[in-house]
């Protein structure tokens, strides 16, 4: 009722693969980075249906993929959806903006898999399935953010305190852009916020859905373009763009393996933040901890560090039974 294949596609139930291609009649997407869209544009023409929340098939769209409306499926969380004698249900994951958990039932078995997420029992709700499928990207015991909790307000701070010396350039991972840009509007960080291309689109996608981000300029506009002569503002970029940085701006790097350090410079205008949209070591196990799941798979194909997480959850959690899947 359960696999994962070194493809890295979910397969729960009967009729679902999820995060990866299989020839199936549904695929899921639990979020739109780009290790959960693995070829999609194949499921897309072998599969009848896509799944996902309305702000993930957006962008998706953004991104390239183009799904014919009669293959899309827009699934809000918590609405269960009927198909061939089973049920598939979207739960919210704290990850980024449209992430989601996916609960199969199927044969009076509930399965169901995490997904990317953070903030277990909180902005992530725990799941209770027969099997959990759970991802393991930062598996090692090592893997500990001891300034998590802070990790908004200090981001915030720091943002604030740049800006009184001129402009700000944020670079990260689309998705993560776009909660860096609501957690600095939650927070009262109100420097206009400068955009274009792919991140500007997906803002809009964003903006769209409710998400509240306001003050938001495309840099080739007419406004965007005096707010940028004004010389205070905070502008987004993908963060394959922090190699060419230059130093008319304070730059900032988004990046969740910074861990002992909530920051790291690295030159006099440059720093690494630990920003992260994905649970650490503790929050996992916090996760297997409070589930009633007694069989817990661990997701290999998409962390080196599944193995680790299973031999120290053996040894503390030894009432639950774990696998690693792909086997290794």
């Amino acid at each position: 009722m359960f696999d994962i294949l070194d493809n890295g596609a979910i397969l729960l139930g009967n009729n679902f693969t999820i995060d990866g291609h299989y020839r199936r009649l549904f695929r899921v997407i639990t979020h739109f980075h780009s290790d959960h869209l693995l070829e999609l544009d194949k499921s897309i023409k072998e599969c009848s249906s896509i799944i996902a929340t309305p702000i993930t098939l957006d962008a998706a769209l953004v991104l390239g993929y183009t799904i014919p409306k009669h293959k899309r499926i827009d699934l809000d969380y918590g609405i269960t959806l009927d198909v061939l004698d089973e049920k598939i249900r979207l739960e919210k994951a704290d990850h980024i903006m449209g992430a989601s958990q996916v609960v199969i039932k199927t044969d009076n078995i509930e399965l169901a898999y995490t997904g990317d997420f953070k903030n277990p029992g909180k902005g992530t709700p725990i799941l209770n399935p027969d099997v959990l499928i759970i991802d393991a990207t930062y598996g090692n015991p090592a893997h500990k953010r001891p300034y998590k909790h802070e990790a908004e307000i200090l981001f915030s701070d720091y943002i604030r305190d740049a800006l009184i010396q001129g402009p700000v350039r944020i670079f990260g991972y689309y998705g993560k852009i776009q909660e860096a840009m609501r957690i600095l509007r939650q927070y009262d960080v109100d420097a206009p916020f400068i955009v274009s291309g792919k991140v500007k689109d997906l803002t809009n996608v964003a903006i769209k859905h409710g998400i509240k981000i306001n003050d938001v300029f495309d840099e080739k506009s007419k406004e965007g373009k005096e707010i940028m002569k004004d010389g205070w503002y905070i502008s987004f970029k993908h963060a394959t763009e922090f190699k060419n940085r230059n130093n008319t701006a304070t730059n900032f790097l988004l990046d969740g393996w910074i861990l002992k350090d909530f920051i790291r410079r690295v030159d006099q205008k440059s720093f690494i933040i630990g920003l992260s949209s994905h649970a650490d070591f503790q929050d996992t196990m916090y996760y297997i901890e409070n589930t009633t799941s007694d069989i817990i798979v661990v997701d290999g194909s998409r962390s080196k560090y599944a193995k680790d997480l299973v031999e120290y959850a053996r040894k503390n959690i030894p009432k639950k039974d774990f696998i690693i899947l792909p086997k290794l």
